[in-house]
């Protein structure tokens, strides 16, 4: 289990992308946090993993034109809210350095 209070390594937002994903079982939304761009990138995508990798790291290519080294991707990650609100359920979280990303 992901407990933020046992990190080792410390958020440095100008290195590090943060991404939320909102997935349901046909389609999920991806929200971002990129250093260096001034808005905060926003994409529909269908349900695949693949194609989440390849938005990250288009994202990862925006920072770098815009002068800033991304060293780690940060994301959390749960289910789709209803109209009701959020489903039952917990998001989670998941952080690589990008060094060990394709």
């Amino acid at each position: 289990m992901f407990e933020a209070s046992r990190s080792l390594t410390a958020l440095d937002q100008n290195s590090t992308i943060v991404a939320v994903i909102e997935m349901s079982q046909v389609k999920w939304l991806v929200a971002g946090l990129v250093p260096g761009l001034e808005r905060q990138p926003l994409k529909k995508l269908d349900a695949d993993a693949e194609a989440v990798l390849k938005l990250l790291q288009r994202w990862r290519s925006e920072a770098a034109r815009a002068g800033h080294t991304i060293r780690r991707i940060v994301a959390a990650y749960g289910p789709a809210a209803t109209a009701s609100g959020w489903r039952a359920g917990s998001a989670h979280a998941a952080s690589r350095p990008t060094s060990s990303m394709p």
